[in-house]
């Protein structure tokens, strides 16, 4: 069984960020969620066909980030899952409204531990994801290129700090950092991660077990090749029939 990903190396990850005296300074985690927690990515999450897993994932995730000194973590983009992308796994869905409720429900999780989420607002944009977003008030602070971009979302409604990377870290276009106070003890999430490996097998048509293909157009779709991922997708295949949904 892999252990799970977590060490003082995400402390190589972090970036100060600054409001308007230099010695108020605060910390965000920019670590990607699959180097957290072994093989659980955006997709994987968006995958599920139970989304409130993320929740308690969050609570995991948070309560490890809040005990490294952290008070920021960078959830995801403002973007969907679309073919042309570089990066499949940093998507949750194709749909906006199945990402914007994963992230509602992985951001009580967060907050729930003392942990602040930031949406990642540079590059390419979901106009219908912002809109979910804002729907549902779900306006955290977001890093922007610049104030061009911070103003585009402010047009779409989306009111929130805005923060660009400086000469020396990132700084807050407006308002400045925050940090939650209180803290979560969870001792271990492998539990989570079992079931949310398990919940987002895909089955997509008899064929072969897949390990981490998005876009995979027959087979059974699985993003680990722990032993029981794939003895579960083994079984699938024979049910013709999985627990997850197909993201894109």
């Amino acid at each position: 069984m892999k252990k799970m990903a977590f060490s003082l190396l995400l402390l190589s990850f972090s970036l100060s960020i600054f409001a308007n005296s230099p010695n108020s300074t605060i910390q965000i985690c920019t670590t990607r969620l699959e180097e957290i927690v072994d093989d659980v990515s955006l997709l994987t999450l968006g995958s599920m066909g139970n989304l409130s897993l993320a929740t308690d994932l969050g609570k995991y995730v948070g309560s490890l980030l809040k005990s490294e000194g952290y008070d920021y973590y960078v959830l995801g983009p403002l973007d969907t899952l679309s073919i042309d992308d570089d990066d499949y796994f940093y998507r949750v869905n194709k749909s906006p409204f199945i990402t914007a409720d994963l992230y509602d429900k992985f951001a009580t999780g967060l907050t729930a531990a003392g942990i602040i989420p930031i949406f990642d607002g540079r590059g390419k944009m979901d106009t219908y994801l912002i809109s979910s977003l804002v729907t549902r008030k779900l306006t955290y602070p977001v890093i922007v290129e610049d104030e061009g971009k911070a103003n585009l979302l402010r047009n779409l409604k989306y009111k929130a700090t805005f923060i660009v990377e400086g000469e020396d870290g990132y700084v807050f276009l407006s308002g400045g950092p925050v940090s939650l106070y209180w803290t979560i003890d969870v001792h271990s999430g492998e539990d989570t991660r079992k079931q949310i490996l398990l919940n987002s097998i895909l089955y997509i048509s008899d064929g072969e077990v897949q390990v981490k293909k998005p876009f995979s157009k027959g087979g059974v779709v699985v993003y680990s090749d722990d032993a029981f991922v794939i003895e579960e997708a083994k079984s699938i295949l024979k049910k013709h029939a999985g627990p997850g949904r197909i993201p894109w």
